[in-house]
């Protein structure tokens, strides 16, 4: 069975809390739980997780990173800010070379170290989302996961949802306990 196959891969990444197949109460709950994002003032859309839940099936991972650090310029952007026309307003930056650059532009507007907005592309009126995309390089076994399926997507929960996934397996809400869903077809 392939997802006997993806565990046997999990397991040896050696962080793992738990690796599971989701139940559909617990999907369920979490795209509930993502549909509030919607409600928001500036609305998140899991992009990632939508395309996860898509494929056939699904896996949740929860991994202790304590240990782990990855440079700064090893992380992959995963948050956008998206006008609804699909224009970029807004983006997670890692590089620090472009954002030494990119501070040095005034019409540059950061909300965090490494997310920059582009006042200037907005459109007056139109509205705007924060976009989660698919995660990339969270799992050293990614690879060879990706090798075992046809199709595969890594997302990860919004807050409220990777709290309620660590709830349901007892696990602490420490920033460096991370939740992931692998979703994917055969």
């Amino acid at each position: 069975m392939i997802e006997d196959k993806l565990f046997d891969i999990i397991k040896n990444e050696g962080n793992i809390i738990v690796s599971d197949i989701m139940t559909d109460e617990m999907k369920k709950e979490v795209i509930k739980l993502e549909m509030k994002r919607l409600d928001e003032m500036v609305p998140l859309i899991n992009k990632g997780l939508q395309e996860a839940f898509d494929l056939d099936s699904s896996i949740v991972i929860i991994q202790d990173k304590t240990n782990i650090t990855l440079p700064v310029e090893e992380l992959i952007p995963t948050l956008t800010l998206q006008s609804e026309s699909g224009t970029i307003i807004g983006e997670e930056i890692y590089d620090p070379e472009e954002l030494e650059e990119i501070r040095q532009d005034p019409s540059v507007y950061f909300i965090s170290d490494n997310f920059p907005t582009y006042p200037n592309l907005s459109v007056p009126g139109e509205k705007q989302f924060f976009v989660v995309s698919e995660t990339i390089g969270m799992l050293k076994c990614e690879d060879r996961l990706r090798s075992a399926v046809s199709k595969m997507i890594i997302a990860a929960p919004s807050t409220e949802a990777d709290g309620y996934i660590k709830d349901c397996y007892n696990i602490p809400h420490e920033e460096k306990i991370t939740t992931l869903i692998i979703g994917f077809n055969k």
